[in-house]
């Protein structure tokens, strides 16, 4: 298996944390900017319509701010998933070229794209809007795995649907789909997520850090089925989410194309 199997995936999540961290920084700069406003504006010489958007910007609350960090939640939540799914799709196809006969595929694995085949296709007549599937492709793809074959193609895609990732335990569960046990205390030995979660030795990080995680998928599950009634996200809490959010792509990205490289070898 060759290195950076999994650094496209990792690039376009790390695009897409720098999108919402320019979202961040103008919510965060106008926030800063309105108890400030007041003193900076020459109120005389405002038109009748400037003073009223000035007025309105500046009875603000602490609690619009809030809110829009909610929302930024949501995008960060959004982006994680769509990491992962790109994850699991990368590993698959490169388990796929670097497969030369079926019958040399773990048993698991064909189960896993048989079955995942299945359900991908059955979502024919209410397709995914998150997923462009192509099903005459998938179709065709099947057609090439059974005993004997010498040139199968793995459904990569398929691997992705139905998958729900903000949590520890279905993060587990969507890596499982591709036989990679993660393990949270290869997590745990990372010295940035040490930092980041404040932790000294590698149990204590790993507990952390799935505590963090789980904590995380709540807050966004709450927000996302309750209207974000009664949660506060402060300028600090998103913050912290960001660069948590930055070491931890990274330390996982380097374990599961380790265990990729290694049950490539098996």
């Amino acid at each position: 298996m060759p290195p950076g199997i999994l650094a496209n995936a990792l690039k376009e999540f790390e695009l897409a944390i720098e999108d919402i961290a320019s979202s961040f920084g103008f919510v965060r700069a106008a926030a800063r900017l309105r108890p400030r406003l007041g003193d900076m504006l020459h109120w005389d010489i405002l038109d009748a319509e400037a003073r009223k958007l000035a007025t309105t910007f500046l009875q603000q609350s602490a609690a619009q701010e809030s809110l829009l960090y909610r929302g930024l939640v949501i995008s960060l939540a959004g982006a994680f998933e769509q990491f992962v799914r790109r994850m699991i799709r990368d590993s698959v196809s490169a388990m796929g070229k670097a497969l030369a006969l079926y019958d040399t595929l773990h048993d698991a694995l064909k189960k896993q794209n048989l079955y995942r085949t299945g359900l991908a296709l059955q979502t024919i007549f209410e397709p995914l809007d998150y997923l462009d599937l192509d099903y005459e492709l998938l179709a065709k793809n099947i057609g090439t795995c059974f005993v004997g074959s010498k040139q199968p193609v793995l459904n990569a895609e398929a691997f992705t649907i139905f998958l729900s990732i903000i949590s520890p335990d279905k993060l587990v569960d969507a890596l499982e789909r591709i036989r990679v046990k993660l393990h949270w205390d290869a997590l745990g030995k990372v010295p940035e997520l040490r930092t980041a979660l404040e932790k000294k030795d590698t149990r204590e990080t790993a507990k952390a850090l799935q505590e963090y995680l789980k904590r995380f998928g709540q807050t966004r599950n709450k927000i996302a089925h309750t209207g974000s009634s009664g949660i506060v996200v402060t300028e600090t809490d998103f913050d912290q989410l960001l660069t948590f959010f930055r070491i931890f792509s990274r330390a996982l990205t380097a374990v599961v194309e380790s265990e990729i490289t290694k049950l490539n070898k098996t």
